[in-house]
């Protein structure tokens, strides 16, 4: 993100360079990983059914799940403050991002701090 406060040789440069997407791609595998080891069995059996990771794409940690069907991504939406515990160790602002089969909608996206809303 460009800050028009600050001088043009302290911007953010505009495109990343190779080097710079590995890095990103390490920090992803590495939340991923940090994740999931924070994840019980139920939760690991869960996340099973889909694709998942963490990313920082958007300079937010977000964990995105793709169901395979909308059985799975109505179990996930009933569990998404259960999905969510382990995400707090991240942020207050991460994400979690779930994504219905295609073409059945529209993903459903929540931060972690308003997960209290959907605790049983």
């Amino acid at each position: 993100m460009r800050n028009p406060n600050l001088p043009a040789d302290d911007q953010p440069p505009s495109e990343l360079s190779a080097s710079d997407r590995a890095l990103r791609r390490q920090l992803d595998a590495s939340l991923t990983q940090r994740f999931e080891h924070q994840c019980d069995p139920f939760l690991k059996e869960l996340l099973s059914l889909c694709d998942w990771y963490v990313t920082t794409y958007t300079h937010v940690v977000t964990l995105v799940i793709a169901c395979p069907d909308m059985t799975t991504n109505w179990q996930m939406l009933h569990h998404v403050a259960y999905v969510g515990t382990p995400m707090e160790q991240f942020s207050q602002d991460a994400k979690i991002r779930i994504y219905p089969p295609i073409g059945t909608g529209e993903p459903f996206e929540i931060r972690v701090d308003e997960l209290s809303i959907y605790q049983e």
